[in-house]
């Protein structure tokens, strides 16, 4: 994630990043976090039916086939951030991972075997691990600087961007990792390259940071895709990007590979971008409110539904609602009051 110097950027890039989120089915598991100032995690059925809080924290992530929910308990006393786990089926929870840092960039597994985090210090490099939920064995990938991660279809491999240095704007790079560690492959060499998002058959979406020397506040997003093996690099989309905003997030595939969604992200900006991959065409799925409007997160599996959040910056925490729309436009459906990160899985 890019640290754009003397703008108020950070808040909503973490958020919108948090967004690279597994695709979700209608009749799935919903979880989401309530109280922004002491922050408990709740799970409930998709329509919002069936609240049970679970615990303390924030950030979480429910399994693709929806029965698991990752999410981060903040260390306190001194102690680290965990990964907890809770299982829906024994009403259980149990910490599977720490330190856990930066719990933005996090993928589960499409197999819903494994989850992949950061591990490291409070400042400094990161290193990439995958680890397996049932068992705790924690693999370890890469170490650096990532901006994002993302399993195979086949749950064998990840791919993550990749600096090794914190100057702005980072030299980044998309890279290819099996899971059971081992060499990894270098899928770009330009150093403007990120935040991939693999896709249902084989192909990847990622950004390009563009026009960094012509632009006054730093490069601009635009999607690119290309296969699995870094080949056949085709621009997506071509968006216009003003200065105090960054552009164009990859967040989730259909399941057919034919629905794609996106998040445009900066100062106070954060809204969901349904974009057609194969002609890069944008759709605003919060054209009246690009601030307090509709913030998206997952796609259903069928294309046909977005879910996300209404609310945030500018309306404070009583605006938040957890909210499902149409990818292809239309009057948001409140499912949540005083929720925000949903995720959907199952």
């Amino acid at each position: 994630m890019p640290n754009l110097p003397k703008l108020k950027l950070v808040s909503a890039l973490v958020i919108l990043v948090a967004l690279l989120a597994v695709p979700a089915a209608a009749q799935a598991t919903l979880a989401y976090t309530t109280h922004l100032f002491h922050p408990h995690v709740v799970v409930a059925q998709d329509n919002g039916k069936g609240a049970k809080a679970i615990g303390a924290g924030t950030n979480p992530k429910v399994s693709p086939d929806g029965k698991l929910v990752a999410f981060e308990k903040e260390g306190t006393n001194g102690k680290a951030p965990e990964m907890r786990l809770y299982d829906l089926a024994t009403g259980k929870t149990k910490t599977i991972f720490s330190p856990w840092r930066e719990s933005y960039t996090f993928a589960w597994s499409p197999d819903s075997t494994m989850v992949a985090a950061l591990r490291g210090g409070e400042l400094g490099t990161r290193t990439l691990c995958v680890i397996d939920v049932e068992n705790g064995k924690v693999t370890r990938i890469a170490k650096g600087y990532f901006n994002a991660v993302s399993f195979s279809p086949d749950s064998s491999e990840v791919v993550f961007g990749l600096a090794f240095g914190e100057r702005y704007p980072q030299k980044t790079n998309i890279v290819r990792g099996p899971v059971a560690g081992g060499p990894t492959s270098q899928l770009t060499h330009d150093g403007i390259s990120g935040w991939p998002l693999w896709g249902p058959k084989g192909q990847i979406v990622f950004v390009k940071q563009l026009n960094a020397k012509s632009r006054k506040y730093g490069p601009k997003n635009d999607l690119y895709l290309m296969n699995e093996d870094g080949k056949s690099v085709k621009r997506l989309t071509h968006t216009k990007v003003g200065d105090l905003v960054v552009g164009l997030f990859p967040t989730a595939w259909s399941a057919s590979g034919n629905q794609l969604l996106a998040e445009f992200g900066g100062q106070d900006t954060s809204y969901a971008v349904a974009v057609n991959p194969k002609t890069g065409a944008e759709r605003n799925l919060s054209p009246d409110n690009t601030e307090t409007g509709f913030a998206g997160v997952d796609l259903t599996p069928d294309g046909k539904t977005v879910l996300g959040y209404i609310g945030g910056y500018e309306g404070g925490a009583n605006s938040l609602k957890i909210a499902s729309v149409p990818y292809k436009g239309g009057k948001a459906k409140v499912i949540v009051n005083g929720g925000f990160n949903p995720s959907w899985g199952g």
